[in-house]
Protein backbone atom coordinates (compact mmCIF):
# COMPACT_ATOMS: atom_id res chain seq x y z
CA UNK A 1 0.00 0.00 0.00
CA UNK A 2 1.27 3.47 -0.83
CA UNK A 3 2.23 6.01 1.82
CA UNK A 4 1.16 9.59 1.25
CA UNK A 5 2.57 12.99 2.04
CA UNK A 6 0.31 16.01 2.33
CA UNK A 7 0.56 19.74 1.72
CA UNK A 8 -1.76 22.62 2.57
CA UNK A 9 -1.70 25.86 0.58
CA UNK A 10 -3.48 29.18 0.90
CA UNK A 11 -5.05 30.14 -2.42
CA UNK A 12 -6.26 33.60 -3.39
CA UNK A 13 -9.69 33.26 -4.92
CA UNK A 14 -10.54 35.60 -7.79
CA UNK A 15 -7.06 35.53 -9.32
CA UNK A 16 -7.94 32.70 -11.68
CA UNK A 17 -4.90 32.98 -13.95
CA UNK A 18 -2.30 32.81 -11.18
CA UNK A 19 -4.26 30.22 -9.21
CA UNK A 20 -4.60 27.99 -12.27
CA UNK A 21 -0.87 28.23 -13.00
CA UNK A 22 -0.02 27.38 -9.39
CA UNK A 23 -2.41 24.40 -9.34
CA UNK A 24 -1.08 23.12 -12.66
CA UNK A 25 2.48 23.30 -11.32
CA UNK A 26 1.46 21.35 -8.22
CA UNK A 27 -0.01 18.68 -10.53
CA UNK A 28 3.20 18.52 -12.57
CA UNK A 29 5.08 18.02 -9.30
CA UNK A 30 2.90 14.97 -8.56
CA UNK A 31 0.43 16.60 -6.16
CA UNK A 32 -3.27 15.77 -6.37
CA UNK A 33 -5.79 18.36 -5.19
CA UNK A 34 -7.91 16.61 -2.58
CA UNK A 35 -10.16 19.42 -1.36
CA UNK A 36 -10.81 23.13 -1.39
CA UNK A 37 -12.28 24.58 1.79
CA UNK A 38 -15.46 26.31 0.66
CA UNK A 39 -15.04 29.21 3.06
CA UNK A 40 -13.19 32.29 1.77
CA UNK A 41 -11.80 34.67 4.39
CA UNK A 42 -12.02 38.47 4.39
CA UNK A 43 -8.78 38.69 2.36
CA UNK A 44 -10.14 36.44 -0.39
CA UNK A 45 -8.06 33.44 0.67
CA UNK A 46 -9.17 29.82 0.76
CA UNK A 47 -7.32 26.64 1.70
CA UNK A 48 -6.39 23.80 -0.66
CA UNK A 49 -5.32 20.33 0.51
CA UNK A 50 -3.02 18.17 -1.63
CA UNK A 51 -1.56 14.67 -1.45
CA UNK A 52 1.02 12.67 -3.38
CA UNK A 53 2.65 9.29 -3.07
CA UNK A 54 5.72 9.43 -0.85
CA UNK A 55 8.66 8.31 -3.00
CA UNK A 56 9.98 4.88 -2.07
CA UNK A 57 7.58 4.40 0.83
CA UNK A 58 5.25 1.42 0.77
CA UNK A 59 3.66 -0.52 3.59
Amino acid sequence: MACWEYDIKSVRMGEVGETKEDLNQMGLDGWELVKFVGQVDEEGMSTAFFKRVLDGANI
